[in-house]
């Protein structure tokens, strides 16, 4: 498995971020805030096959590009389109799937899931193209325990952050894998065959027989000597918020060994003025935060747009002072 991502949008402009998690069997689409113009960077296929939206929150520069992904997928066949965000999000997001005259749509297909989270509860309604979205049908409401995806592949887990009204910060992180230890393999003079995938599938249980070259073996045995573990990649999604202590032990803890960390940087840190009054970061304090979690790599973006690209390398100077680990998106092509 392994997470690729891209940041959407230009300097100084609406950003947000595009994952891939390729499992081999499948690929997953997830992004994150959905501003103006940044779809255009991707192709339509990927803009018709992302799985998940995930709204930091609704603010004008995280959702105005909502209606061109909505035209793109208002009619969509093959899957539902599920989209998350903190509370409001479904009030926000029915509006403006109801926003237009609907007619001619009796069994078009378009299934939506909206999801609203806060600190103690998760709330899902479900809304339909072929009613013209004018009902809502609740589908759960639940306690919120950190988690809004939990699947085999990857998990997500959400941590709310002060921007004045709540702001979600995201951390996904791949399910470990398990291969087979060639060498091992080799040893016991064994011929690879299908029965390798009864020993990578961990869903059956240890304490099971398997047949190879007709004699019974332990699926435990086999594990023992063949599986190796690789750790799954990790990635998180933090903007739109003031740094505070408790901010940023709550980041230590949720996002400890993040790889990538993509977070906010607002202003330089001579304008931190600017960054409290708009409950922004500056430079520096994305940098504490990524070192707090002992991340791998930070990614900075969402820049204010008072600056010019020829001031960013201050930017990145004043995060590398506390993180050395610390880029731009490879996207913006800034010059050196």
């Amino acid at each position: 498995m392994s997470i690729n991502f891209r940041v959407l949008g230009k300097p100084g402009w609406d950003n947000g971020l595009m994952i891939w998690i390729n499992i081999g069997t499948k690929v997953y689409r997830i992004l994150f805030d959905c501003g103006e113009n940044i779809l255009k960077d991707l192709n339509q296929h990927d803009v018709k096959t992302i799985d998940y939206l995930l709204f930091s929150h609704l603010h004008i520069d995280h959702a105005a590009g909502f209606d061109y992904f909505f035209r793109r997928n208002y009619d969509r066949k093959n899957k539902p389109i599920y989209v998350y965000g903190p509370t409001g999000t479904i009030d926000i997001i029915h509006n403006r799937l109801k926003g237009f005259k609907w007619n001619l749509i009796e069994g078009v297909p378009g299934l939506w899931y909206i999801t609203d989270i806060s600190e103690n509860k998760i709330s899902t309604s479900l809304f339909k193209t072929s009613d013209g979205f004018s009902k809502e049908y609740t589908v759960e409401k639940k306690k919120f325990n950190g988690l809004i995806i939990d699947n085999p592949d990857f998990s997500i887990r959400v941590i709310f952050l002060n921007h004045i009204i709540p702001s979600a910060a995201y951390f996904i992180k791949e399910k470990p894998s398990f291969n087979i230890n060639k060498e091992a393999l080799a040893k016991t003079g064994l011929t690879p065959g299908p029965w390798l995938e009864q020993v990578r599938n961990l869903s059956i249980n240890s304490d099971e027989s398997i047949i190879v070259n007709g004699k019974s073996y332990k699926l435990k045995a086999f594990r023992d000597k063949l599986l190796v573990r690789r750790e799954g990649e990790s990635i998180g999604y933090l903007t739109d918020f003031i740094y505070e202590n408790e901010t940023r032990n709550k980041i230590r803890k949720v996002f400890k060994g993040c790889d990538t960390m993509v977070c906010e940087s607002q202003y330089l840190s001579s304008e931190k003025k600017f960054a409290s009054k708009n409950y922004h970061l500056i430079a520096k304090q994305a940098a504490r935060l990524a070192r707090a979690a002992n991340a791998g790599k930070l990614i900075l973006f969402h820049v204010s747009d008072r600056y010019r690209t020829r001031e960013y390398p201050l930017l990145l100077d004043e995060a590398r002072e506390l993180f050395p680990n610390t880029f731009f998106p490879s996207e913006w092509k800034l010059k050196k």
